[in-house]
């Protein structure tokens, strides 16, 4: 066993993979829960947006947008700049959304509660991406996608706080909020995604304060439908020599480079889909594999089980189709790399930047 392979430690403080509340799983089920805690003063309601999270402090757009560092390797790279600091979600006392939460359109979750010493604080996700305005009701045959802001907020919203994509907002929050922000925009992009039955087409309701749904069809009554996760493998490939192979998809910007990653097939087990992956991509066998951790990753819907495993060869053979270049780094290779601009490491709420930094033994800048 190589020494790459003989000490490995499990991934810990994942900006994705927090959460310091109380699920409260077993009062989903009541079905006046919702109502009553918009009625509750002790309530406070985390406001969602198309995949954003309402963030206080009104954070500079270009500051947000390099938080992330653009953890989507097919997207356009930000401006550099430096994160401002740790970011507050924008939580907003129920009665202020209180008739707003009750809009057609709006999607209203139950996030769980946080105990204190002397209360209890009740979080929900109000979801405005659809949610309509009394002008958009009172027009007839109205076809458009509504938009929430203008029907919450009027003529402006407020200029305490700012919109900001959970992957920007997480590696900057404290522990609660970047878990409220990840449940909330896991189960309200499903919601918002499944709004029709997969099985006979009928509009689904929501049940269980935002958790399920079931089919409106009374010829399908009593089926229960939960959000569907789909697992992904994400690997750190090491050699004899401790060398990491990092790889650039033809997908990806120019000089993003990553680790090994792909999706669980069916009727597959883990390991085996890291070994495939491995194969298909690379070219590389691959035989001790251990697992590191994993942390959810709802772009739309995934969760991503992180492994380290080590190659039984060094033959790089990519497969010119959705790999591009793959490469061994020694560390001071990497870290060299990565400094001089010559390659781009994944963003700081990915699970693959943690898993690098695990392998090079400090953060990278």
């Amino acid at each position: 066993m190589s020494d790459a392979m003989r000490h490995v430690e499990p991934l810990r403080d994942l900006p994705l993979a927090q959460s310091e509340i109380d699920f409260d799983v077993a009062s989903r089920t009541d079905e006046g829960l919702i109502d009553r805690l918009l009625d509750d003063e002790a309530t406070k309601v985390l406001l969602v947006r198309e995949g954003s999270v309402a963030v206080r402090g009104a954070a500079s757009t270009a500051a947000a947008a390099a938080l992330s560092c653009a953890e989507d390797p097919a997207a356009p790279r930000p401006d550099a700049g430096a994160p401002a600091g740790e970011l507050d979600l924008a939580l907003i006392s129920a009665a202020d959304v209180r008739r707003d939460a009750r809009r057609p359109g709006a999607l209203v979750v139950y996030l769980g509660c946080e105990h204190g010493d002397t209360a209890d604080i009740p979080y929900l996700a109000l979801d405005i991406t659809r949610i309509r305005s009394d002008s958009e009701l009172g027009r007839a045959g109205a076809d458009h996608e509504p938009d929430g802001a203008d029907a919450i907020f009027g003529d402006g919203e407020p200029a305490w706080f700012d919109w900001l994509e959970l992957r920007s907002f997480a590696p900057c929050a404290s522990a609660r909020d970047a878990g409220l922000a990840t449940s909330a925009i896991a189960i309200t992009t499903w919601r918002r995604s499944q709004r029709f039955c997969p099985y006979c087409g009928s509009p689904v309701v929501p049940i269980w304060s935002g958790w399920a749904q079931t089919c409106s069809n009374p010829d399908d009554a009593g089926r229960l439908l939960f959000p569907r996760i789909e697992p992904a493998v994400i690997t750190a490939i090491v050699d004899d020599d401790d060398r990491l192979l990092l790889q650039h998809n033809r997908a990806w910007r120019p000089r993003f480079h990553s680790v090994s990653a792909g999706f669980v097939e069916a009727g597959e087990s883990l390991e085996h889909a890291v070994r495939r992956e491995a194969k298909e991509e690379v070219g590389i066998e691959v035989d001790d594999v251990r697992y590191l951790g994993s942390q959810p990753w709802p772009f739309p819907a995934s969760i991503m089980l992180a492994f380290r495993a080590h190659a039984c060869d060094t033959d790089i053979r990519v497969d010119e189709d959705e790999v591009g270049s793959a490469r061994w780094f020694t560390r001071e290779e990497l870290i060299r790399a990565v400094a001089t601009g010559e390659i781009e490491s994944p963003g700081r709420a990915s699970i693959a930047r943690h898993m690098i930094e695990q392998w090079v033994g400090k953060r990278l800048p």
